[in-house]
C-alpha cells in the first residue's frame, strides 16, 4: 500500500507529523505489525519545505507521486491559502476518489475544494476556516470528521487520528486501525 502525505511551504507541524507517526505504527510490531507492503511518503512541490513554525524538512517525492498512491492525506497550514491559487500545485495533484482514499485536515480541506473534489458534498474543517470553505461553495458541518465514500475531511488537529484510522481501516482492516488508535492513548 502506498500512502502520500501532501505538504507544502507553511504547513502545520502537528498535521504532518501526527499522521506520519500513526502511519508508521502500522509496520511497528509493538502496534499493528502489518506484514504487507506499507510505503508512506511526504510529497511536496518543492524539495525542501518549512512549517509555519520554522521547521524545515525534505520531501520524499514530488506531488505527482500521489497520483499512484492508494491513499492521500493532505495537511493544513497557512500555506494552503497560497496553494489553492497555484495552478501548478493543483495541476500536479491528480487525485481520484473513485480509486483512492483522499483525506484532508483543517485548511487542507480548502485544497480539496479548489480541486473541485467537494462539489455537491459537505465537509468539515477548523472553525476559523469554515467561512473560507463556504465561500468556495462547500456546505460545512460542525463536526470533527465527515466522510463521503472515499473522501474524508477532519476539523481540529486531533481529528488527524480519526482520518489516519479511517485510512488504515479502509486499506488493511479494523484491527490494525484500532491498534493504532489504542496506541495513542498509551505512553511508551
Amino acid at each position: 500500500m502506498k500512502i502520500a502525505i501532501v505538504a507544502f511551504e507553511g504547513f502545520t507541524d502537528v498535521d504532518l507529523f501526527m499522521p506520519w507517526d500513526l502511519f508508521y505504527r502500522v509496520k511497528d510490531p509493538t502496534y499493528a505489525a502489518y506484514p504487507g507492503e506499507w510505503d508512506v511518503r511526504i510529497c511536496a512541490d518543492a524539495p525542501r519545505i518549512t512549517s509555519y513554525s520554522g521547521l524545515a524538512i525534505d520531501r520524499h517525492e514530488p506531488l505527482d507521486w500521489a497520483a499512484g498512491a492508494d491513499a492521500i492525506f493532505i495537511v493544513s497550514g497557512p500555506g494552503s491559502r497560497l496553494k489553492i491559487k497555484d495552478p501548478a500545485f493543483l495541476g500536479a495533484l491528480n487525485l481520484d476518489p473513485a480509486r483512492q482514499l483522499v483525506a484532508a485536515i483543517d485548511s487542507g480541506v480548502l485544497i480539496l475544494a479548489a480541486l473541485r473534489l467537494l462539489d455537491g458534498l459537505s465537509a468539515t474543517t477548523y472553525p476559523s476556516v469554515f467561512a473560507e470553505l463556504e465561500a468556495m461553495g462547500v456546505r460545512t458541518e460542525r463536526r470533527p470528521f465527515v466522510v463521503h465514500g472515499n473522501l474524508a475531511t477532519g476539523g481540529g488537529c486531533l481529528a488527524t487520528q480519526d482520518l489516519a484510522a479511517w485510512i488504515v481501516e479502509r486499506l488493511i482492516g479494523r484491527d490494525a486501525a484500532m491498534a493504532i488508535v489504542d496506541s495513542v492513548a498509551k505512553v511508551g
